[in-house]
């Protein structure tokens, strides 16, 4: 069973198609706020770094799912 079945996702077109990522912080488990865009490499992949808010820690990485 995963940790996070249930839980909205949020997925990223474009230049990444289906990038999904769930949207909860890995700090303290309270939704958070994504980014209206991810961010790619040179060569298409996602960047890793912050990519969404969290009300109470701030800047955070949300965890990534895979693609659809």
């Amino acid at each position: 069973m995963n940790a996070y079945e249930g839980v909205r996702r949020v997925v990223y077109g474009e230049d990444i198609v289906g990038a999904t990522f769930v949207p909860v912080c890995p700090g303290c488990g309270r939704f958070v706020k994504a980014d209206a865009t991810a961010t790619v490499n040179g060569a298409g992949e996602i960047k890793l770094g912050p990519n969404a808010t969290c009300a109470k820690c701030g800047r955070v990485e949300m965890p990534f799912e895979g693609y659809q």
